[in-house]
């Protein structure tokens, strides 16, 4: 294995480029995760809404020719499917967690079904990537500038939308009222929120970043789309969310160790050789989660409280009074 040719000069920024682009789609899933789950819903449909959202987002720029269009569709696709969440969730009063699965099985069967029916048997069709934009000044900044500052736009922008996120969670009224909703939403509704309203919002927003990320993968990186092509990153933007106790600053942190162990195994075998290295490909293609998976568990032994929102996954049924 040639180490010196990843970590050193061209092979490192190749690295850390890469470790950027595959982690924003997790980030930005995450990041929604995190407004549902501290409003007291927990999503496990993210992967649902992820891919589904990658697959709006495909179908939009493959027919229209368009990236704009796509990814405008894979974000609204994953609004809806976060609209569904929040009916059978807030209005229902369902079993979270098994709305959550049984939204991630049912999306899984219907893009695998129409990407069947539409492009069955033929070539894998593809879409025309998005350039690169390189930042005057900022992208000629040795080692740093090619790394941050000569990516393609959908990531810029998604950046921004990343950091509005975090100041919407951290320094609005809505923003405590969601924190409120979550940790007591007894309280809240004493306290003239309404309940139903602020999880209803948090999870089309959570859908929205859901679809928004797989927009940025299908667009902003693969060029393609296939069955199950988020391959389990929604799972693991839910656990990143626990390893970031919630906190939307460290669990958009967290998402860039499992960018860099995707980079680096994506890296690992390009040196070594792809598919007919010595040992098994597919323990490298396991390694991001494996990571992510240890990590998860060192995090939840060090620490010594929960910072889980206290009401989450308990439905609100708010009490009428009797005469």
């Amino acid at each position: 294995m040639n180490w010196h040719a990843i970590f050193v000069g061209h092979g490192l920024t190749v690295l850390l480029s890469a470790t950027i682009l595959l982690a924003m789609p997790t980030a930005l899933a995450a990041l929604g995760e995190t407004v549902a789950e501290r409003a007291g819903v927990l999503n496990l449909g993210l992967e649902g809404m992820m891919l589904a959202g990658a697959m709006g987002a495909f179908l939009g720029d493959y027919y229209a020719h368009s990236p704009v269009v796509g990814a405008l569709c894979g974000v609204t696709i994953g609004v809806l499917v976060g609209a569904l969440m929040a009916f059978l969730s807030v209005n229902l009063k369902t079993e979270q967690v098994i709305n959550g699965i049984a939204i991630v099985l049912f999306v899984e069967g219907i893009t695998a079904f129409v990407f069947e029916k539409l492009f069955g048997g033929s070539q894998q069709p593809t879409i025309a990537g998005i350039p690169n934009l390189k930042i005057p000044l900022l992208g000629s900044i040795p080692g740093l500038g090619p790394v941050l500052f000569h990516q393609n736009a959908l990531l810029y922008i998604s950046v921004l939308i990343a950091i509005g996120i975090w100041l919407l969670l951290t320094r609005t009224r809505f923003g405590l009222s969601v924190r409120a909703v979550g940790e007591s939403p007894e309280a809240a509704d004493a306290a003239a929120v309404n309940v139903s309203r602020i999880r209803w919002i948090a999870l089309l927003i959570c859908g929205g970043m859901a679809g928004l990320g797989g927009t940025v993968l299908v667009i902003g990186n693969l060029n393609l789309f296939e069955p199950n092509v988020t391959a389990g990153r929604g799972w693991v933007a839910i656990a990143l969310v626990i390893f970031g106790r919630w906190n939307p600053l460290l669990v958009f942190g967290g998402t860039f160790l499992f960018g860099f162990t995707d980079a680096l195994q994506v890296q690992v075998r390009a040196t070594s050789g792809g598919t007919t290295t010595a040992v098994p490909y597919e323990l490298f293609q396991a390694l991001p989660y494996l990571v992510t998976l240890a990590v998860l568990v060192a995090a939840t032994v060090i620490a010594r409280r929960s910072a889980q929102p206290a009401a989450l996954g308990i439905p609100f049924r708010k009490e009428t009074s009797r005469s």
